[in-house]
């Protein structure tokens, strides 16, 4: 394949068909639901072009998109890794998992796609997929503003509602919840705050989440003055009501707390909210549901002396309990907390030289940044450090982050954060950065990064919202024909300096060519209808148009002497 085209795909591995039955209740009676899960290997084309980049530009499913590179959109449920064939790529983790790691090979050579635990009641049993692909068409990164009703710009992070690709935000000045579509880049509604309980005069920045399991946004108000503190509520999405308001406040009333690092999670029903204090370093656990949050414990100081908690990340979740990982002091801390909000048990994990500021949970392990250009991989069962690699970039301490907590994000095999010039995405499972150099701004604006689209929102103080679209495909740009002619006999073995090509001007999209034919014969029948020579002379292959027309002809005839006709 070269340039670009659509193709179809063919099947080369396919593991088990997984079977999944869930059950709920719709009012008195219990609904089962079964459906058939399939995971795939699919191959498109071999790259005629050696180590050449690719891009995914749109996927579809027995004739319907589901996945589309140039506006981020990816169909609900839809889980895929694409590959391009380079010689760097390695395995793919779905089928290390399903075969194990000797008997996989590397992606290498082919353009490739395997998707994850599919529907294939919902797509086809099993459906026919297809892409278009296109060589060198990846945009570094695509910067657009969203269309806004209002000027007020938002003052928290994005909440995302991943599954609509959509967020929601809130702006202090309006007391206005505010959602945007994300693929549309439009605002779809604004309303103001209603029904609260007290006087708050802002919405913390780094504590406001879209709970989709209960269709909720969690918030934490402040309120000034002596008595004044900061409280956790919860609010109805569409119709801005305050449905429920903490009784107890997040930490102590009066010592002018606010939030430090923040993290919420489902258990079954049941959501955990755990918080920590920029002050003192206070921590509060709160369970919730739909219409209720209760505080269920407050540590002592500095988190009962093991230090400020500059981090909370989401580990396991289990049936009745789920882990908390914890950067405080020179530690990284697992707290296991169940569905009643209380904590079972609090063990150190690991120590480290420098202390570490941020986690996430990737893969059963915990991969933990510290403040000092490093990441450390941590094994999530025995605290033994897999790796540590430097890396070109600090992430500072909570109350100076313009980066999302764990739990705001949506991670797949990268971690983005963004500096002052340039952006960074750091492997989760190698710990190398590669880096995208901005265009024009100089800030690291407060973002929220979702690495199965490869998608920033960003929000600040003083614009409105942009996201930013990395890796995005675009139409491809046409290609030279004597650039694709070279392309070919190298291909076919002969020595870049051993082809050349004259008065060759024409333009092409892509093709989809079958080796197998020889070079010479694909050649021959792509040159004939362009009325080009093939030829050799003095041990070069000679691809030549002669330029006609009146007085500028310059030169239709081959030697008669040592040139040797392929396609005259």
């Amino acid at each position: 394949m070269y340039g670009k085209a659509k193709l179809p795909a063919a099947y080369i591995w396919v593991p088990p068909i997984l079977t999944v039955t869930s059950t709920h209740i719709e009012y008195w009676d219990t609904i089962t639901k079964t459906t058939a899960k399939m995971s795939a290997r699919l191959r498109f084309a071999r790259p005629l072009v050696p180590d050449s980049s690719w891009s995914l530009r749109k996927l579809y499913a027995n004739g319907k998109v589901i996945y589309d590179g140039t506006s981020g959109y990816r169909q609900k449920g839809l889980n895929f890794r694409f590959y391009d064939g380079r010689s760097t790529q390695g395995r793919d983790p779905t089928m290390v998992a399903e075969e194990g790691e000797t008997n996989v090979c590397a992606h290498r050579g082919y353009i490739d796609l395997v998707v994850s635990n599919f529907d294939i009641v919902g797509l086809g049993a099993p459906p026919v997929f297809e892409a278009e692909i296109i060589q060198d068409g990846v945009a570094a990164v695509d910067v657009d503003s969203f269309q806004t009703f209002y000027a007020d710009t938002i003052n928290t992070f994005a909440a995302v509602d991943w599954d609509s690709s959509s967020f929601y935000g809130f702006s202090d000045s309006s007391s206005m919840i505010r959602r945007f579509s994300i693929g549309f880049l439009r605002e779809l509604y604004a309303i103001e705050i209603n029904g609260l309980g007290r006087a708050y005069t802002s919405i913390a920045e780094n504590l406001f989440r879209y709970i989709p399991e209960i269709d909720r946004l969690l918030a934490v108000g402040s309120t000034p003055g002596f008595l004044g503190g900061a409280w956790p509520i919860l609010l109805d999405p569409v119709s801005g009501t305050s449905v429920a308001e903490a009784v107890d406040a997040m930490f102590h009333i009066g010592l002018g707390q606010s939030v430090n690092a923040s993290v919420s999670l489902m258990i079954g029903g049941t959501g955990i909210l755990m918080a920590s204090s920029f002050h003192i370093g206070y921590v509060s656990i709160y369970t919730f549901t739909a219409d209720s949050i209760t505080r269920m414990s407050i540590s002592g100081a500095s988190w009962d002396a093991r230090g400020r908690p500059e981090c909370l990340a989401p580990g396991e979740i289990r049936d009745g309990d789920a882990d908390i990982w914890i950067c405080a002091g020179n530690s990284l801390w697992r707290n296991t907390v169940n569905t009643s909000g209380l904590t079972t048990i609090v063990t150190e994990h690991a120590t480290f030289v420098d202390a570490p500021v941020y986690a996430v949970w990737h893969d059963d392990d915990v991969i933990v940044w510290t403040d000092n250009l490093e990441v450390i991989r941590i094994d999530g069962v025995t605290g033994a450090v897999v790796w540590t690699v430097a890396v070109p970039y600090q992430i500072p301490a909570a109350s100076l982050r313009s980066l999302s907590p764990p739990d705001s994000n949506r991670l797949d095999d990268e971690f983005f954060i963004q500096g002052t010039l340039l952006y960074y995405f750091t492997n989760l499972d190698t710990g190398l950065t590669r880096t995208i150099a901005k265009a024009s701004e100089v800030s690291a604006w407060r973002h929220v990064f979702d690495g199965v689209t490869n998608t920033v929102v960003t929000t600040d103080n003083f614009a409105v919202p942009q996201r930013r679209l990395f890796d995005a495909s675009g139409d491809g740009t046409q290609r030279q024909l004597s650039d694709f002619l070279e392309a070919l006999m190298a291909a076919g073995g002969f020595d870049p300096a051993e082809i050349q090509t004259i008065n060759i001007d024409d333009v092409i999209d892509g093709a989809v060519i079958d080796m197998t034919a020889g070079v010479r014969d694909i050649a021959r029948a792509i040159c004939e209808p362009y009325s080009i020579a093939i030829f050799e002379r003095a041990g070069q292959i000679i691809f030549k148009r002669a330029f006609t027309g009146d007085a500028f002809v310059v030169d239709a005839v081959i030697s008669s002497a040592g040139d040797i006709v392929d396609n005259p």
